[in-house]
């Protein structure tokens, strides 16, 4: 099934630039339970975390290649599947967060409460062997050193972050997204560096300098170092939830769903 549709460019919030581009429907993954988080690594590989507490992992044609069964026992809150070697995973209920080391016969379970009191609401793995954590309750963002619980940053923050639904570390800076407000750039210390306004983003991914979320109809794409420069798609028609993006390939997450598009030029 092919969907006629409209690629705008924005660059710096001027220029509008329109050229016709076409879907095409690949495939549906239909699933037993609940999506409640997603990722994709850098080779292609698509993670999905379930209501249940499984992960499940699929190649570029949609396969299952792997399941983690009840990795956790409860819903999973975040993936962050950049380091493929290390799959992270955060578990907000009971305040664990899981590294999947390929390595490593057993997943490696790490407590929260070793850490810090207040309610993490999101946390993901920093780049240096450290774990970023946000705390909507206290309002602050926390670096922590993950091998001894060392607290390396605590940066109070400036706006009010209670409906945070993403983070992930991507090189010096700390990103994340609140349904309610749009996308927050911060640098490696912990300071917010710019604001992207738009509701309804409850996921993003960042691949090859970009960072890409679906909003609505439309997939947003942001230059992560100049963030004027702007991309909006408008997602075929399906009532998606997330989407992920590998090559000209686009994987629209729905509740218990996975809808594969291939895009033409």
């Amino acid at each position: 099934m092919k969907t006629k549709l409209l690629i705008c460019t924005l660059l710096l919030q001027v220029s509008i630039s329109c050229l016709a581009q076409e879907w095409t429907h690949v495939k549906t993954i239909k699933l037993k339970n609940e999506i409640t988080a997603q990722s994709v690594d850098t080779d292609g590989k698509i993670y999905l975390g379930m209501m249940a507490g499984d992960m499940l992992r699929y190649d570029q044609d949609g396969n299952e290649t792997e399941l983690y069964s009840a990795v956790g026992n409860f819903p999973v809150t975040l993936i962050n599947a950049w380091n493929r070697f290390k799959v992270f995973l955060y578990f907000k209920s009971p305040q664990q967060f899981i590294f999947l080391d390929r390595f490593s016969t057993s997943p490696i379970t790490y407590s929260l409460a070793d850490y810090q009191r207040p309610l993490v609401t999101l946390c993901a793995p920093g780049i240096d062997n450290s774990v970023w954590a946000l705390s909507a309750d206290y309002n602050e963002l926390r670096k922590y050193n993950i091998q001894n619980s060392n607290v390396l940053l605590a940066n109070p923050l400036q706006i009010n972050l209670s409906n945070a639904s993403y983070m992930q570390a991507y090189q010096n800076l700390v990103l994340i997204s609140d349904t309610q407000q749009g996308i927050h750039f911060f640098d490696q210390y912990g300071n917010l560096q710019f604001s992207h306004p738009e509701k309804g983003v409850s996921y993003f991914q960042v691949i090859n300098d970009q960072l890409v979320f679906l909003a609505g109809v439309w997939i947003t794409t942001i230059d992560v170092f100049r963030p004027g420069n702007i991309t909006k798609i408008k997602a075929p028609q399906g009532g998606f939830n997330n989407v992920l993006k590998w090559g000209d390939r686009y994987y629209f997450i729905g509740k218990d769903q996975v809808l594969i598009y291939q895009l033409t030029l």
